[in-house]
């Protein structure tokens, strides 16, 4: 039975108990509050992170780990595995995967395969769950990746936020530009596509209302006949959570939906209120 290793990164925002029932390495990364600096689900839960996100002055900044962070844990994991599969949010949005691909490179081994989710969050987060079903199966890493490829160009994540806020001073509104004219009269439903964001929908809508219009526009989006995998993802308001999670059970047959609490790294970005659901199809019902 060959020994498939598999890497994240913190903003895979998997549910910690996931990440040790599977053996998953997560490399951190870091939240800067002015001069103080976080490791991501090391030094700051995600409740604590949004108290200071919402109790603060200073707009907190983001950052990846170093290609040697990678390194340091590629090199031990290499010696004990037939292979490593290192899955990363999107290039565009950070440069995780670049720090990654340089360590890979630097170790040198042609069985360390780094891959670009082009998504963030649990979306990340679904294909790594995926990997590690994947490495059950016996089969090389390379094998592995080209199936993981597969499975991420499936994939769909849609979410709202509550304010631009953040999005537009961390500079991570991308294609949502579209939006800013009408920001106090709207609650926007927005998607991540080809690894950066796009605007989808222009609510007048209450909290609510948007909330259910998520669920049905992600549930459009599933390809008919077809059990999914996804995940539901909110900014530690597990009651919102709750209600999204139950209305897209309502709209689609699930193999299996997991929650998961929207971490510090895209909480800075999404800000207080940021919820979104993530999907893909998996077999013919």
């Amino acid at each position: 039975m060959k020994k498939i290793s598999i890497v994240t990164d913190s903003t895979a925002d998997l549910p910690a108990d996931l990440y040790e029932k599977n053996n998953i390495k997560v490399v951190p990364l870091h939240v800067h509050f002015g001069d103080k600096v976080y490791r991501e689900g090391v030094d700051l839960s995600n409740e604590q992170f949004y108290g200071k996100l919402v109790s603060s002055k200073v707009m907190p900044r983001t950052s990846q780990p170093a290609p040697h962070e990678f390194e340091t844990v590629y090199r031990q994991l290499i010696d004990e595995s037939d292979g490593v599969l290192s899955i990363h949010m999107s290039g565009k949005l950070s440069g995780t995967y670049q720090s990654a691909h340089i360590a890979a490179n630097s170790v040198g081994s042609k069985n360390i395969h780094v891959i670009d989710s082009q998504t963030v969050s649990a979306g990340t987060g679904l294909l790594v769950l995926e990997a590690v079903r994947l490495s059950k199966l016996n089969i090389t890493v390379h094998e592995i990746a080209r199936k993981i490829e597969a499975i991420k160009d499936k994939l769909r994540l849609f979410f709202t936020v509550d304010t631009f806020e953040y999005m537009v001073k961390n500079g991570r509104i991308g294609k949502a530009t579209a939006f800013l004219g009408t920001l106090l009269s709207i609650r926007p439903i927005m998607a991540i596509a080809d690894g950066e964001v796009e605007p989808i929908e222009k609510l007048r809508a209450s909290r609510d209302r948007a909330l259910m219009r998520l669920a049905e526009i992600a549930a459009e989006a599933m390809p008919k006949g077809y059990t999914v995998r996804g995940a539901v993802v909110h900014a530690v308001e597990p009651r919102r959570g709750a209600a999204l999670r139950s209305a897209l059970e309502e709209l689609l047959n699930f193999e299996e939906l997991i929650t998961c609490s929207l971490g510090s790294v895209i909480g800075s970005h999404g800000g207080p209120g940021a919820i979104g659901t993530i999907l893909y199809p998996t077999s013919q019902i």
